[in-house]
């Protein structure tokens, strides 16, 4: 269902023009939607909070003390395929331009280096063009989920917008086994961690900027940006659902009563999180990471994602309590659209393959967004909640409480409302549900973003291993 348009009025189509009209019309709804929300929903046992906006000076600046005046850069994070966000940085005197991935499961920054002769990397980092470099010398292997990397460290002054480090420490890539960052839009990691790097005795960019809390969000729309917020939003804490941080390493939180909520309001919780599992939120990761025994559970319960999503109306939205909430995943955010090649198998076609000329097209088609990754942790099974996430939830990671928070995404990839959709006794308010998230829908795009596989980035987070694995 979808609010009356202008055809549906033609006094008000004549009177403003269509487009005017159907501005004026939505608006009217969805402050109708939420004036019946905010007189339903307290009688409903649910929690309604709105959040407002911060104002910004510039499009991108507004102040350099993050602890004193909340957010001091709205970095935009550029989009390659849906896969791939990255945001741009200089190192060295004179700056050197760089990208990296701004990666939430690390904490070191790691920078290609001209030193690693069989990089393809169009811009690679030079020191000896910076008068600002010093040498350090010591050398290490660094491994992520994606492959590892030989680096060694270095200082260097680092500017992202306005906050700087002037000896920021670094690892300069020599040699990599990361096979995405041979074809990559990015150059560089940059490791945006809770505390302290595992690695090194020196601080980490976060410290050095002196940025106790930060915010990432990507929009919805193909091809559209991510955002990384700079600075605290502190106002914002008591509007959003707070999940404390319980990895050591990563911005991982408890998470259980994994489930799904069908077209009809029925839900179905299945036995994946006994007693938790850890679940990572992670920006360096493309897609959704899960044990392949609950990945298994969560297709069958989820059912057949047609090629062509002709059936994205019927599928169940996944849901999940993390840190003692309660969050939903709809399809449109869980599926994606990639291209897959197709074989022509006509009679010319055959002949084609015979006369080996096999005719070859791409074909557009759905599929969910995750993928199997077997770990056990100290918390247990691990999952990995990347870019899917990221474009449904404003998230904020605050460093010093080790606490996330999140709340529904809006249109311009600032937080709207979080609703607690779930009472005491975990039923749900379908009614109240619905209309919140009819509301919200009209603010984002109707069809599942397109990917490219081959550009996925892995969890950054370190590589799996035997038995338990501390996070």
């Amino acid at each position: 269902w979808a609010p009356p348009g202008p055809a549906r009025y033609p006094k008000c189509n004549q009177a403003f023009g269509a487009k005017p009209a159907r501005r004026f019309l939505v608006a009217l709804y969805r402050k109708a939607m939420k004036l019946f929300i905010l007189v339903t929903a307290p009688a409903a046992g649910l929690r309604l909070v709105s959040t407002r906006e911060p104002t910004f000076n510039t499009p991108n600046s507004l102040a350099v003390n993050p602890k004193e005046d909340g957010i001091v850069y709205r970095h935009k994070q550029n989009n390659f395929q849906n896969m791939q966000y990255y945001g741009d940085f200089q190192i060295g005197t004179p700056g050197q331009t760089m990208s990296g991935i701004f990666d939430t499961g690390s904490f070191d920054l790691l920078v290609l280096s001209e030193k690693c002769t069989h990089c393809p990397a169009d811009a690679k980092y030079d020191s000896s063009k910076s008068s600002s470099f010093v040498a350090e010398g010591t050398k290490q292997r660094h491994c992520y989920g994606s492959g590892c990397a030989d680096t060694e460290i270095g200082f260097e002054a680092v500017t992202v917008g306005p906050l700087r480090a002037s000896k920021q420490a670094f690892w300069e890539i020599t040699h990599h086994e990361i096979p995405v960052m041979d074809f990559a839009r990015f150059q560089a990691i940059v490791g945006v961690g809770h505390s302290d790097s595992p690695s090194m005795d020196h601080p980490t960019m976060c410290q050095n900027f002196h940025i106790d809390e930060f915010a990432f969000c990507l929009e919805k729309g193909d091809g559209a940006p991510g955002w990384l917020y700079w600075g605290g939003e502190p106002h914002l804490h008591s509007q959003m659902a707070a999940m404390p941080v319980v990895a050591k390493n990563h911005w991982g939180a408890i998470m259980k009563e994994v489930g799904v909520r069908r077209a009809d309001g029925s839900m179905v919780t299945f036995d994946a999180c006994k007693p938790t599992c850890s679940a990572i939120i992670d920006s360096g990761t493309s897609l959704i990471a899960l044990p392949k025994d609950q990945l298994r559970q969560l297709e069958k319960e989820i059912g057949h994602v047609a090629s062509d999503c002709s059936n994205i109306d019927e599928l169940p939205t996944l849901t999940f309590n993390l840190g003692g909430h309660f969050f939903e995943l709809p399809p449109r955010t869980y599926v994606v659209r990639t291209q897959s090649p197709r074989v022509d198998t006509s009679d010319s076609g055959l002949l084609k393959i015979l006369t080996f000329q096999p005719k070859v097209e791409m074909k557009t088609v759905c599929m969910h967004s995750f993928f199997a990754m077997d770990q056990k942790t100290q918390h247990g099974p691990m999952w990995i909640l990347g870019d899917p996430w990221l474009r449904h939830y404003y998230t904020i990671y605050n460093r010093p409480t080790k606490t996330m928070y999140a709340a529904p995404a809006g249109a311009d990839c600032r937080p709207s409302t979080y609703v607690n959709f779930m009472d005491a006794s975990n039923n749900v308010n379908v009614t109240a549900f619905n209309l919140l998230h009819d509301e919200l829908a009209l603010q984002g795009p109707r069809e599942p973003v397109m990917v490219n596989l081959n550009a996925a980035r892995n969890p950054w987070a370190d590589r799996l291993v035997d038995g338990v694995m501390e996070i």
